[in-house]
């Protein structure tokens, strides 16, 4: 692109005159290789982008997008290297925006409750196999990471991949504005983020608002279990397939079997797939893939090889051996119903190849973070959920540890040991002695509660 490109579709003022014309990437993070680059000054809770940019122009950038002029040297002020807005944010927002319109990509939406990451992971690894393309890495999914990804795209490029989250009324639909997918996922409905929803009817509504920003008759596959939730419009207006273990789910799996190293099951009773992911969470997530990859005409033989090499993001589901001790990293984050697929998973946990069974299953669950005032009956029903699932100890910690040991005695009586702890500083020292050689331990909480902390310090008592 262009300087001049960049600034019009931002909105932005170039300062003084251009004298490196030609954008070729753009960034965020002034730890990454700038030339030829166009950075970002962006505002953020910990750092201001703003005090990296004079750096970031001797080395080479092309320019910088930058909303206070005062914070930077003033040999760079009429150099024509930078260019102001009044939000860098929303200004990157406006380039990906009118990006999107510049290349023929097919745009693949993921949205939902849970799934999201791991979905769109194995979304791009179908796709990746047989195509040219990409996907947002990591959790690229918010007012950032959307225009980032779409930014990334190349002209080759025959298809880009993108995660859209959201914690407030509207997210989804500005970030699907920005995207206009061409094709989406919706990968489940669920009590998230209640604090700003209030009620998983105005969850499915925020989700399902990315539908207003497809373009034409666009395809969304979605889980058999968000159908209910679906407004009649999409049903006019898209074409949908839904995806799940019922009889009713248009492609559905069947002869699920777990095993010591993940999953074997059938597509619509024909087809044979493998996936090396723990859950019968994951075979969903791997029929969402399927549903993309077919829509892009590969065979189910094509796709099936695909999913074959896709590895659990970290701390999804992400299990490993510290030396006798089986651990279940499941701590990226947590709501209410993600809470119930970790203990499902644990319950049905497969043996490993070469290590024994017979130990303890052990719980660690801490806050579930933005349930608003539905937080106290939410940490009491998960609490009673894991009073009647297969652990042996419930370990919960935080500021509602208390309802969640409350909520597992209730169901489980004196049959399990049960412990809370009011922090995670308070339950480091203690869990040298709480945990023993054998036993399967699985990490679940919000990201906030830093959870994956307890990991080093299982590893000692290994």
């Amino acid at each position: 692109m262009t300087l001049q490109e960049v600034a019009a579709a931002m909105g932005g003022r170039i300062h003084g005159q251009i004298t490196l014309p030609t954008v070729t990437g753009v960034s965020t993070d002034s730890r990454e290789p700038v030339e030829g680059s166009l950075f970002f000054a962006i505002i953020g809770e910990q750092f201001d982008g703003h005090a990296y940019v004079n750096d970031i122009l001797e080395r080479g950038a092309v320019a910088a997008v930058v909303s206070d002029l005062a914070k930077i040297n003033a040999r760079y002020h009429d150099g024509g290297r930078l260019i102001q807005v009044a939000d860098s944010v929303e200004a990157l927002g406006k380039l990906a925006q009118w990006y999107r319109k510049q290349f023929a990509a097919s745009v693949i939406g993921v949205v939902g409750s849970n799934g999201k990451t791991t979905t769109k992971d194995m979304i791009a690894a179908v796709l990746g196999s047989k195509k040219r393309g990409r996907a947002a890495p990591a959790s690229f999914n918010n007012a950032i990471g959307v225009p980032l990804t779409l930014l990334s795209v190349e002209p080759p490029d025959e298809f880009v991949v993108v995660e859209i989250g959201t914690n407030h009324h509207g997210e989804i639909l500005a970030l699907g504005r920005i995207a206009q997918p061409d094709m989406a996922v919706v990968t489940s409905i669920g009590e998230e983020h209640l604090e700003s929803f209030g009620n998983v009817r105005s969850v499915a509504l925020e989700e399902f608002s990315l539908i207003a920003t497809m373009r034409g008759r666009a395809f969304i596959a979605m889980h058999e279990e968000t159908e209910r939730f679906v407004p009649n419009a999409v049903i006019r207006e898209c074409a949908t397939l839904t995806y799940g273990l019922e009889d009713g789910a248009e492609l559905r799996a069947t002869d699920l079997v777990a095993d010591h190293d993940g999953q074997r099951f059938k597509v619509n009773g024909r087809f044979a797939y493998r996936i090396g992911l723990l859950g019968a969470h994951n075979v969903m997530n791997a029929l969402a893939a399927v549903a993309i990859g077919t829509r892009f005409r590969l065979s189910h033989d094509e796709i099936a090889a695909a999913l074959l090499d896709v590895q659990s993001p970290p701390m999804r589901m992400e299990r490993s051996h510290l030396g006798n001790i089986t651990l279940v990293n499941d701590a990226y984050n947590a709501n209410p119903s993600s809470m119930r697929v970790a203990f499902d998973v644990m319950d049905h946990l497969p043996p490993t190849a070469g290590k024994a069974t017979a130990g303890r299953k052990v719980f660690i669950l801490g806050d579930m973070w933005e349930l608003g005032d539905a937080a106290e009956r939410c940490h009491q029903e998960v609490g009673r959920e894991a009073g009647r699932s297969t652990a042996h100890v419930i370990i919960a910690v935080g500021t509602h540890a208390r309802a969640v040991a409350d909520g597992a005695t209730a169901t489980a009586g004196t049959n399990k040991r049960i412990y809370s702890f009011p922090h995670i500083e308070a339950l480091t020292e203690k869990i040298g002695g709480l945990i023993k050689p054998g036993d399967a331990v699985l990490l679940k909480a919000s990201r906030a509660v830093r959870l994956e902390q307890l990991v080093d310090r299982l590893r000692r008592k290994a």
